[in-house]
């Protein structure tokens, strides 16, 4: 508790990140503007400093952790594409739906290969659950894998009638096993 606060105390907040863009612009505007170029990137530099401390909190380093994270970021790449068809905000594209079909069927056929190392780091979603009810976990991803190949992608009412499934195929694995459970929103 007390290394984060003296790590806050080294940071300057946005008051004083204000302060110093403002006096320097003030300077600035004084001598001509010929210091806006440092006033500027000084105030970059302090923003990025700002943004990389924040970045800091999600670093994953166990690469299983990692591949873990790949493969749900790519099935929500998926399911994206194909929930942004359904809900109009993409026209519906046949060839783009089978793609992300094609993705969900392969990638939801790897979870349980992914998940069998049982390894955490504090930015890991997972649930401990996972590996005390590895069945259950084992049955869910099966689940997910039957359900995308039931995702019709060849016309835009089909993939309205199965994509909710495969949602919530998605959603009942995430109630149990993900820490932090998601929203899934479909249109």
């Amino acid at each position: 508790m007390q290394m984060e606060k003296e790590q806050e105390d080294n940071v300057p907040d946005q008051l004083d990140r204000s302060r110093m863009f403002h006096s320097c612009c003030h300077h600035a505007i004084r001598s001509g503007l010929r210091l806006i170029a440092p006033c500027l990137a000084l105030l970059l530099a302090l923003s990025l400093l700002g943004t990389q401390l924040d970045a800091g909190s999600a670093v994953i380093t166990d690469r299983y952790v990692k591949d873990r994270r790949a493969l749900m970021q790519g099935q929500k790449a998926a399911l994206t594409t194909l929930s942004d068809m359904v809900a109009g905000r993409t026209l519906f594209d046949a060839r783009l739906a089978k793609a992300a079909r094609r993705d969900l069927i392969s990638s939801t056929g790897r979870i349980a290969k992914r998940f069998r190392k049982h390894r955490m780091e504090p930015n890991s979603h997972a649930r401990p659950e996972i590996w005390t009810q590895w069945q259950d976990f084992g049955q869910r991803a099966d689940t997910a894998r039957l359900t995308a190949k039931q995702i019709n992608s060849r016309s835009l009412a089909g993939l309205r009638r199965s994509l909710p499934a495969m949602m919530q195929a998605c959603q009942s694995c995430h109630q149990s096993y993900r820490r932090y459970p998601n929203r899934a929103i479909t249109h």
